[in-house]
C-alpha cells in the first residue's frame, strides 16, 4: 500500500469574510483641516466642503475653558469618494487663510448618524445658507428686521475676487429674535433662492472689523448699522 501524498490534501485557508474591518476604511470618511481662522466655527467648515459630497458632521476643535478655536478642526462625509475630492482642496482659503487638509479620524462610531442640527443649540447668530451670490447685506438687513433687533451682518467673500462664497450670518439682539427668524425663514426665498438656516454655536464673531452705516469693512467681519 502506497504512502499518501501529502500535495493530494486540500490546503486549508482562512476565510478572509469574516476578518475585522481595517480602521483605514473608516478614516477615508473623514478629513482633518489645519491652519483655520478663529472665526470659522463648525457651520461654516461644513459649507466649505458641502460640494464635495453629504456631510455627517463638522468639528472645530476649542478649548475646554474659553471656548475658543483651537485653529484645526474634522469634517465627516457620508462617503469615501468625498474624502478623495476635499483632499483636491487642499492649500485653498478660508476666511484668507490657506488650510492644510489632510486624511481624519473615524467618525464617533457611538453616535455614527450625528447631524448638524443635533450640535447648534440656539444662539443669537444665524447661519445662512445655499444664498443668493446677488444678496446684499442690505437685503439681509430687511429680511430678518422683522424677526427681531439685528445688530450685525456678516458676508464672507473670496479675497482674490471679492464675489460672495454663497452664505452669511446674521446676529440678532437676542436668541428670541434668532429663533423667531430660524422658524419663519428657514427654506423661504432670498433673492430667489431658498435659504438653509442653522444655529451658529458662536455667540459673536471674534474677529475682523466693523462699521457704522457708510463706513469701512475688514475682511471677513459682520456689518454694524448705527442705531
Amino acid at each position: 500500500m502506497s504512502p499518501t501524498n501529502r500535495l493530494d490534501r486540500p490546503t486549508e485557508t482562512t476565510p478572509t469574510h469574516n476578518l475585522p474591518t481595517s480602521p483605514s476604511e473608516e478614516e477615508t470618511k473623514s478629513i482633518f483641516i489645519g491652519r483655520l481662522s478663529w472665526n470659522v466655527d463648525n457651520t461654516w467648515l461644513a459649507s466649505e466642503f458641502a460640494a464635495c459630497g453629504e456631510v455627517l458632521s463638522a468639528t472645530v476643535q476649542t478649548f475646554r475653558d474659553t471656548g475658543r478655536s483651537r485653529g484645526f478642526g474634522y469634517v465627516h462625509f457620508a462617503s469615501a469618494d468625498a474624502v478623495g475630492k476635499a483632499l483636491e482642496l487642499n492649500g485653498m482659503e478660508i476666511d484668507g487663510r490657506e488650510v492644510f487638509i489632510d486624511k481624519g479620524r473615524p467618525l464617533d462610531k457611538e453616535n455614527p448618524h450625528k447631524k448638524l442640527r443635533d450640535q447648534a443649540q440656539p444662539s443669537t447668530v444665524l447661519f445662512i445658507g445655499n444664498l443668493s451670490f446677488g444678496a446684499t447685506e442690505d437685503i439681509i438687513w430687511e429680511t430678518f428686521s422683522p424677526f427681531g433687533t439685528v445688530q450685525n451682518v456678516r458676508l464672507p467673500v473670496y479675497r482674490d475676487s471679492g464675489n460672495s462664497r454663497g452664505f452669511g450670518y446674521v446676529e440678532f439682539e437676542d436668541v428670541e429674535g434668532a429663533k423667531a427668524a430660524f422658524e419663519g425663514m428657514n427654506g423661504e426665498e432670498i433673492d430667489g433662492r431658498p435659504v438653509r438656516l442653522d444655529y451658529s454655536e458662536r455667540e459673536r464673531e471674534n474677529g475682523g472689523g466693523r462699521r457704522g452705516r457708510g463706513g469701512a469693512r475688514g475682511r471677513g467681519g459682520f456689518i454694524r448699522r448705527g442705531l
